[in-house]
């Protein structure tokens, strides 16, 4: 990672090592997120049908409810450890999925692939809070961030074109490699360093028992809950709306799914960029409040293709950049524990965007997209308000949230 975009500040281990862990975390993501796109090509070379291939993708999303007891056992391992375990144990999930021949093997590979990645992006996120102080630490969390965005601009793409070459095996077959060489570039590079604790100088120091979630960061967790959910009732409705209703073939919507990576690409860059500045809860507040308008122009102008994609574009941009920005509050949520915190948002997130995707995908069939484009409305307004709260209640002991 150029040394320019870092705080002279950051210790030389970061500053040193942030690319490589970025490379690893694009790797991670584009294995995690190169189904969805493939799912007819794996049903048709698994010989089932679409939707049991869907059902094997819905199975694995449920790896995320694992979050908070992953990210608790990260907090008892040796980091470095834990992140060569996590890309390790992808690695072979993803070499598993690409040759196993029935959609058991599937499923349980991709399950597992979900699990080694929550303990790797825990571990990263504890390894980077325990090197660069609260102040500071948006910065180096939003430009790790960035390797989602390209994992669907560059890793996903990268995959597909093996895919198109050989097949969707050897795609996944490219990424175990990936991971596995990544792996022993980190187990390198990286030296075992004890976990830091709970001290004096952290914004979590005092708020709460060791170990334990008080009431304000529960109020934080149920309010990013309703933002994954509300994000979850667009991402899998907006699809059909397209299709349905404005006639989008395959390459029109991949176009709009390029621009969306664009769009979480400058999301991450610009967490990367203010959020230390302007305060993480109030860059999670601003992020929020930001989709609430775009989600009601969706419910209100869905008829209306330029005002619709443009109201989905704000709206992805104001869910990253919340979400980036909140990754930095999830490590203070349990003092001492930051990857235990990570753990938990990830499984609310989880548990929210499950709920919402069954609930999405039968509103859109009964109205189309106006009624899930109210409902995450609803949900958005939930978030904002929570997270006020939450700003208030926390800026008296927590300054720069």
């Amino acid at each position: 990672m150029a040394n320019f975009l870092l705080d002279p500040r950051d210790p030389p281990d970061v500053r040193s090592a942030l690319w490589v862990l970025t490379a690893a975390r694009l790797t991670a993501n584009s294995g995690y997120r190169f189904a969805p796109p493939f799912l007819a090509v794996i049903a048709s070379d698994l010989d089932v049908t679409l939707a049991t291939v869907g059902a094997v993708l819905a199975v694995s999303e449920l790896a995320g409810l694992a979050g908070p007891a992953i990210g608790r056992l990260a907090d008892r391992l040796d980091r470095r450890r834990a992140l060569v375990a996590g890309l390790v144990g992808m690695a072979g999930a993803a070499a598993t999925a690409g040759a196993g021949g029935h959609p058991a093997i599937l499923a349980v590979a991709l399950l597992v692939l979900g699990w080694c990645k929550i303990l790797f992006d825990v571990s990263l996120v504890g390894w980077l809070s325990d090197r660069v102080p609260f102040g500071r630490r948006a910065r180096v969390i939003g430009l790790t961030e960035t390797s989602w965005a390209a994992a669907m601009l560059v890793g996903v793409p990268v995959m597909g074109l093996v895919t198109a070459a050989a097949s969707w095996r050897w795609g996944y077959a490219a990424a175990a490699v990936a991971m596995v060489g990544l792996a022993a570039v980190i187990a390198r590079r990286l030296t075992p360093e004890p976990r830091r604790t709970a001290s004096v100088d952290d914004p979590g120091a005092g708020r709460a028992p060791r170990g334990r979630l008080d009431s304000n960061g529960w109020l934080l967790v149920v309010s990013l809950g309703a933002m994954m959910a509300a994000t979850q009732t667009v991402i899998v409705t907006f699809g059909s709306w397209l299709e349905d209703r404005h006639g989008f073939g395959v390459v029109a919507l991949a176009g709009v799914v390029l621009a969306m990576g664009v769009v979480e690409l400058a999301a991450s860059l610009s967490v990367a960029r203010f959020t230390d500045r302007w305060g993480k809860g109030r860059s999670v507040l601003w992020g929020t409040a930001v989709m609430v308008p775009a989600t009601a122009i969706l419910a209100a102008a869905g008829g209306l293709l330029p005002v619709g994609l443009v109201a989905l574009l704000v709206f992805i941009a104001g869910f990253e950049f919340a979400m980036v920005a909140s990754i930095s509050l999830a490590t203070e949520l349990v003092p001492g524990q930051p990857a235990a915190g990570f753990g938990i948002m990830i499984g609310a997130g989880t548990l929210g965007r499950v709920v919402a995707s069954f609930l999405a995908t039968l509103l859109y069939q009964q109205a189309g997209m106006w009624l899930p484009s109210l409902l995450a409305t609803v949900m958005t307004v939930a978030t904002v308000v929570g997270v006020a709260r939450f700003v208030r209640l926390t800026k008296p002991a927590v300054q720069r949230l």
